[in-house]
């Protein structure tokens, strides 16, 4: 392998170990659930089990010294029997134990002298090594039963083991004693404890997996790799500190909150869509895969940016279904910014950007009208002759054909793609659908990028789920939910008779007021003064 070859092998696998960390992070705040659901199934399961077949065992056992009889005569003639210890004997007592419980004659005495029919205990016996000392032992699980077993072996044993080694005599050492506590401690509390670290390591070894399985754009590299397109530019990552109070969470250039390098970054991103549309290429459509990527607040920074090189710049809210770009910049039906007002829309001015913001009616009826490609492309045509850039945000293009009705309206396409999010294959489908259109692709942005791995906290985002909550499509889109409308927190008809109704009040409100207080409301730009 060459030097060359080496060093990229180097920088591959130097790339890939913090990505890697980060999935695994990404995965362990992502599904962290699931190895407490799997700690707590196994390990209770194994607990619930180990509790159910836990019987206590209870042991009882007895060691005598063993004395061998010995006959010998006396000078009178008359035989005499003595016993002498014998270590032999006893081991041999061991040894043939088994066969002697294995013939019955033990069991059946052991019966005859309990009175029973059988008995569930288990019985044993061993020697003491190098000694005359001879143990026999009781297992059960009930402590009396066991104490009475014994007793009854002690009884009937020297009688049946007398056919074996001969006369045997038994002396007991200690006298036994029934057993209170169980031999065998119960183990079902730590049977559920294994089972739990068990369950847990299945849940981390899962995410790993996850891990190592995720196809997600992750490097500026993968633009490349993955998708063949060329990289506009990165966006970095913007989280806020957590506040009690109510703060402003917009990434627009009024907010000092946000980090200058974004806006930095945003400049670099201008400047090549720039470089790569002709000269009379004005109509830039910015999309994505899936709610929740940005785009609508890259869609507005790249036309704020535009209009700081003095150009007059229009941004168009295309996504009817969920509009994004009036709560981005703060437009309501009562700004006293200059507009222009039409049957289908109305364009907003706002002095301190100096860029016009075009809004569609949420209306229902006019919505399918406005999305036919004919009328988009007539309209759009008539609007490049007042405007020197055009930035349109549309839905996203992986979920509804809306963004395929403007991308054959437009010159260009920028497509945003939120760092480690949205599986490759989806995107290469997405992508596909915008160039059957035969639209021109500047190219894909990267947003949200980080280097390491991703804080996950209380990282509030933008883009989808602005004003709304944490960090990008922390609370989610679907599509459909009121007919036309998507997102949980989308626009429908009953919201917005409410804020129809909330201005008509406002309204009524401030015809009653004053000339001082009307002169003093316009001042201060407060909408609620009191009489």
């Amino acid at each position: 392998m060459s030097e060359n070859e080496n060093k990229a092998v180097e920088n591959s696998s130097e790339k890939f170990i913090p990505i890697y960390f980060s999935d695994v992070v990404k995965g362990a705040f992502k599904f962290w659930w699931l190895c407490i659901i799997l700690a707590g199934i196994i390990g209770g399961g194994m607990f619930f089990t180990s509790y159910r077949k836990y019987v206590p065992m209870y042991s009882c056992s007895e060691t005598f010294t063993v004395e061998t009889e010995n006959a010998r005569v006396s000078k009178g003639g008359i035989s005499v029997y003595t016993y002498y210890y014998d270590a032999t004997t006893a081991t041999h007592l061991a040894e043939t134990f088994p066969y002697i419980l294995s013939s019955n004659l033990l069991s059946e005495a052991i019966c005859e002298a309990l009175d029973v029919n059988s008995f569930n205990c288990t019985l044993s016996a061993t020697s003491v090594s190098n000694s005359n000392m001879f143990t026999i032992t009781v297992k059960g699980p009930d402590p009396q039963e066991c104490y009475d077993v014994l007793q009854a072996a002690i009884d009937r044993y020297p009688t049946i083991a007398r056919y074996i080694v001969g006369n045997i005599k038994f002396t007991m050492i200690t006298e036994p004693q029934v057993p209170e506590n169980p031999y065998n401690k119960s183990s079902y509390v730590g049977d559920g404890i294994k089972g739990a670290v068990f369950g847990f390591a299945v849940g981390i070894l899962l995410i790993l997996v996850y891990a190592l399985l995720r196809n997600t754009i992750r490097t500026k590299d993968d633009i490349k790799k993955e998708l063949n397109c060329e990289l506009l530019g990165s966006l970095p990552m913007v989280t806020f500190k957590k506040h009690r109070a109510e703060i402003d969470r917009s990434i627009l250039p009024t907010n000092e909150r946000v980090n200058s390098s974004f806006f930095e970054s945003v400049r670099l991103i201008r400047n090549k869509v720039i470089n790569n549309l002709d000269e009379n290429e004005k109509l830039i459509m910015v999309t994505s895969t899936a709610p929740g990527e940005g785009k609508s607040t890259v869609a507005a920074n790249l036309a704020i940016s535009l209009a700081n090189l003095d150009k007059k710049v229009l941004i168009i809210d295309c996504d009817m279904r969920n509009p994004s770009i009036k709560p981005l910049f703060g437009i309501t039906d009562d700004n006293e910014e200059l507009y222009e007002e039409f049957e289908y829309y109305r364009i907003v001015y706002l002095e301190r950007f100096n860029v016009s913001v075009l809004t569609f009616a949420e209306d229902n009826e006019k919505y399918w009208k406005l999305m036919k490609v004919g009328f988009l492309k007539k309209y759009f045509n008539e609007l490049k002759e007042k405007y020197d850039y055009i930035v349109i945000d549309t839905p996203p293009s992986g979920l509804v054909s809306d963004a395929l009705s403007v991308a054959q309206s437009v010159d260009a396409v920028a497509y945003v793609i939120l760092q480690d999010t949205i599986m490759v294959p989806r995107i290469r489908s997405s992508l596909d659908s915008i160039l059957s259109t035969d639209t021109k692709l500047l190219g894909c942005i990267i947003n949200g990028a980080a280097s390491g791995h991703v804080s996950y906290g209380h990282n509030y985002g933008y883009g989808y789920g602005y004003g709304y909550g944490y960090r990008y499509g922390r609370y989610g889109y679907g599509y459909g939910r009121y007919g036309y409308g998507y997102g949980k927190y989308g626009y429908g008809e009953s919201n917005e008779k409410k804020r129809s109704k909330k201005r008509r009040r406002k309204k009524e409100e401030a015809s009653n007021l004053t000339s001082e207080a009307v002169s003093e409301a316009s001042e201060d730009g407060e909408a609620n003064v009191e009489e």
